[in-house]
Formats: structure tokens, sequence, C-alpha cells
């Protein structure tokens, strides 16, 4: 009868053990809920003029700051999100020397910022390619001499409509931090001028960047 009741338990445990081992267990996601970056670029902003006053803007180039926060769209490699870029650019201001805060042609500086609603597409471990869609406003203000700080124009901030792609590639060191390299173009469409047919300028810019994954899902 002992021996019995031995082999009756062995038996359950048995049967219990080979139970547990056929349920299929499911999977736990664990995704960041949202993601932020920050990158610095070299940009090259094409010449334009002022619409309120006429005095040529020659810019040159210099480094930009972006940060953006964006969310995933579904369980994909494709987000949704915010962009802010700043960058303080040098320029040649070409106006009159005898119009108030202005000078017939003198080394100056400009800070550029822009806001962008953004579309990205890829990322992942390893190497992926990297897809960007912006559009929004760039923001051209606190236009001073190089040599003095002297305000120039009337103060006042212009904004020009901007759309820009971006292409490059991406490494992902972790499925929460990854880094990029990517090549963007913009163009600006700017308000038509009485005596101009060109209506747009063009900026490019090269960046280098890294991504951080937020919270979880």
């Amino acid at each position: 009868m002992i021996r019995r009741a031995l082999f009756v338990v062995t038996l359950l445990f048995v049967c219990t053990g080979l139970a547990r081992a056929q349920i299929i267990r499911p999977q736990i996601r664990s995704q960041p809920s949202a993601w932020t970056s920050l990158a610095i670029g070299w940009m090259q902003q094409q010449g334009l003029n002022d619409p309120e006053t006429g005095a040529a803007w020659d810019f040159g180039s210099g480094p930009q700051w972006r940060a953006s926060l964006e969310v995933p769209m579904g369980y994909g490699a494709t987000t949704v999100g915010v962009v802010g870029t700043i960058a303080k650019m040098p320029l040649i201001y070409s106006g009159s020397a005898l119009t108030p805060n202005s000078c017939a042609q003198c080394d100056a500086d400009a800070m550029v910022s822009q806001i962008f609603g953004a579309l990205r597409m890829g990322g992942n471990t390893g190497f992926h390619q990297v897809i960007d869609l912006a559009a929004g406003t760039t923001m051209f203000s606190n236009f001073r001499q190089t040599n003095g700080g002297t305000k120039l124009g009337t103060g006042k901030m212009t904004q020009n409509f901007t759309f820009a792609i971006a292409y490059g590639f991406g490494y992902g060191l972790s499925p929460r931090t990854q880094i990029f390299f990517t090549q963007e173009y913009a163009l600006q469409i700017l308000k038509r001028q009485a005596g101009s047919a060109n209506n747009t300028a063009q900026q490019t810019t090269l960046r280098f960047g890294g991504r951080y994954g937020l919270g979880g899902r």
C-alpha cells in the first residue's frame, strides 16, 4: 500500500510538471513610450532679404543644436513628434547707412530658430536607415553687429514656412539608445517682394546626434 501511495504521489508531481511546461507564457513587450533626441549639426543658410527694410542678409554657416520629443506609432520604428532647433549664424548685413539701426555692409550675427512637426522612419538595434520628414516655421531674430553688438533692423521676428527632409543612417546600441548621422535639406517659403521673382531660400544641415527611449509600454 505504501509503495502504491508513493507511486501515485510521484505520478501526480510528474504530470503537474509536464502541464506547467506546456502552458504558453505570454511575451511581455517592453518598448519606450516616448523618444527624446539631441543633435548638433553644421548648417548652411542661403541669403535672403529683410521683408521690412529690404536689407540683404548674406548668411554664412555655423553650428546648429536640435532637440526632439517623439511618440511611437504602434509597435514599429516610426515616430511622430515636435522638433526644435537653434543656431547663432554669421552674416553680412547690407542695408542703408541712412536708415536707423542699419549699416551699408557690416559683419553681423543673428539667431535662426525653428519649430517643426516631424515624422521619423527607421530605428532599431544594429545599423538602420533613417528618414525624417518635417514642416513648420523658421524664425530670424536678434540681428546685431559683430563688433559692438549694435542692434540692426526693426527688431521684429521674421518667420518663414519651411519643410525639410533628411536621410541618413543610425546604429542602435540597445533597445533604448541610438546614435544617428543625417543630411537634411530644407526649403523656406519667403514673402513675395516687389521686383523679385525669387520667393524661396535653401538650407542644408549635416547632423550627428543620439536618441534615448523614455518610459515603457
